[in-house]
């Protein structure tokens, strides 16, 4: 059954244009490299992380040629090995009930969004599954696999690793491992040496846009940031696998010693995790917590819960995917299957405007629909819209409830301009408005 969901929404999203942080891991990075060659990424693109997804996109580009169905379709390998990695770390913690790690792990809304998305947090769970599963079979050639994957995916991989490898490092049980992580990390770390050498910073991206994204937070933000990570644990139905956990863990959480050793796991994962919520003032996104809930599903699972608190954490997560807030709260669209509908209204509004003679250039909109229309659809089209927060002139809005960039005050101006086109209302709604004369200066 997750075979088949997975399969599906593999599918259904083969052709969707790239959407929120993919448009710059594999699209922007891959559309440089194919275009200026392979090299040190600009300033302008460079967040810090390895560019492993966009130099996959770009070697598939070149195969299968520049289109939407080949850059997904680098994702499509690590997506289908993420769940029979599952499946074979459910055989030796979870047996007779192995199926219901990948099942649960891909109503996981979090997880089953990013596999419709380009996404390089695919790669990350690859990665770590190979790391864990390498681990419980003591294949060291796996572990060596997961390391490359985690060195080389982003700097959130490489704290991964580099917790997990402490933690290995401290025990004694696991001592004998950490050569092999080394070794699978060595071509991530060389690249962050080189980096360093060729452009003058590493690791924390102080000469690019990102850099106010690592600013520490002082002391009084953390109760805001330590609200807001719960908020991520709880949002999109993830709160009824904890609740399904603690339950499970209070009835039979010492059942035997393999529970404890992937409780440490999961410890593991929040201290590798949780810093980023809580001393960045950016770094709170929802896929950044899919190593806790990973590590979360697997404990879960093992713990054997009832066979109805199993179909009610199921069902619940499924039901996650319609949790849509009212349009004055921000939402982590990436983090949730509803995405799904947006390029289909998109396109059905950008089809009618073409249609109408409405140029793009006096239209003004917001991420994740700035840019060359190339950039997320890869069509060669150089047309943009104006940026929306930059508050140029436009006759036109291209709003939809997918982006966060509006304020209440916004909101609540758009409510008296006029509609000129519509597709779709719930859950994801595109609208064209028609900027009045009065407030072209003022909004």
């Amino acid at each position: 059954m997750a075979i088949l969901f997975q399969i599906c929404l593999l599918v259904i999203s083969a052709d969707f244009p790239f959407f929120w942080d993919s448009i710059q891991f594999g699209s922007r990075h891959a559309t440089y490299f194919h275009t200026e060659g392979v090299g040190w990424l600009p300033t302008v693109m460079d967040s810090g992380n390895p560019p492993l997804l966009g130099l996959l996109v770009h070697v598939d580009w070149l195969i299968f040629g520049r289109s939407l169905i080949a850059s997904h379709a680098v994702i499509w390998p690590f997506a289908m090995a993420n769940l029979g990695l599952l499946a074979l770390l459910g055989h030796t913690l979870a047996r007779p009930h192995w199926g219901w790690l990948p099942l649960l792990w891909i109503a996981n809304p979090i997880y089953a969004a990013q596999t419709t998305l380009v996404s390089p947090d695919v790669l990350l769970v690859s990665g770590l599954l190979c790391l864990w599963v390498g681990r419980q079979f003591t294949w060291n050639w796996m572990i060596t696999f997961g390391s490359l994957i985690l060195g080389a995916v982003s700097l959130r991989s490489l704290a991964l690793l580099g917790t997990v490898g402490v933690w290995w490092l401290l025990d004694r049980d696991h001592r004998m491992y950490v050569k092999w992580v080394l070794l699978g990390a060595a071509p991530g770390l060389l690249y962050h040496l080189c980096h360093g050498m060729a452009l003058g910073w590493v690791f924390v991206p102080l000469a690019s846009p990102w850099s106010g994204s690592f600013n520490l937070q002082t002391l009084q933000a953390l109760p805001r940031n330590a609200a807001i990570l719960i908020w991520r644990l709880m949002d999109h139905g993830l709160g009824f696998l904890w609740i399904g956990l603690s339950v499970a863990w209070y009835f039979h959480g010492h059942r035997t010693p393999t529970t404890r050793k992937s409780a440490i796991w999961l410890l593991v994962m929040i201290m590798a995790v949780f810093p980023f919520f809580l001393f960045f003032s950016s770094l709170n996104m929802h896929r950044y917590l899919l190593p806790v809930s990973l590590a979360g599903t697997i404990l879960f699972v093992q713990l054997n819960p009832s066979r109805t608190i199993r179909w009610a954490v199921c069902i619940l997560l499924v039901l996650g995917n319609l949790w849509i807030y009212p349009d004055r709260i921000a939402q982590g669209w990436d983090a949730t299957l509803a995405w799904m509908s947006y390029p289909a209204h998109r396109q059905s509004v950008l089809e009618e405007m073409d249609a109408r003679g409405i140029a793009w250039e006096m239209t003004s909109s917001a991420f994740p629909n700035l840019g060359p229309s190339d950039e997320l659809t890869l069509d060669g089209d150089s047309r943009s819209f104006t940026d929306w927060t930059a508050r140029l002139p436009a006759q036109y809005l291209f709003y939809s409830n997918v982006f966060n960039d509006f304020s209440d005050q916004d909101l609540d101006r758009m409510i008296t301009w006029p509609i000129v086109i519509q597709s779709g209302h719930w859950p994801v709604k595109v609208i064209l408005y028609e900027i009045p004369r009065d407030e072209t200066n003022s909004y």
